[in-house]
């Protein structure tokens, strides 16, 4: 399981968070570094219990966030 957070469409934790708020899994964190817009980035941690809900990617008002399953080509 691969989770990409696109960086710079990202509006972070300080401006959004909802990837946060809505995974069952508590895969993100806040995290410490800024993309160019100077959002805070969530860090990705735990991605190894990612369930595959998607709830992150769908939810991610910039679409920003891509899970990929092993094996899928996205």
């Amino acid at each position: 399981m691969t989770i990409k957070i696109v960086e710079d469409l990202c509006k972070g934790v300080n401006g959004c968070g909802f990837c946060i708020e809505v995974c069952p899994q508590n895969i993100f964190n806040e995290g410490d570094k800024l993309n160019l817009r100077g959002y805070v980035i969530p860090k990705i941690v735990n991605v190894n219990i990612c369930l595959f809900c998607k709830k992150c990617e769908l939810i991610c008002p910039e679409m920003a966030i891509n899970v990929i399953k092993e094996g899928n080509k996205k």
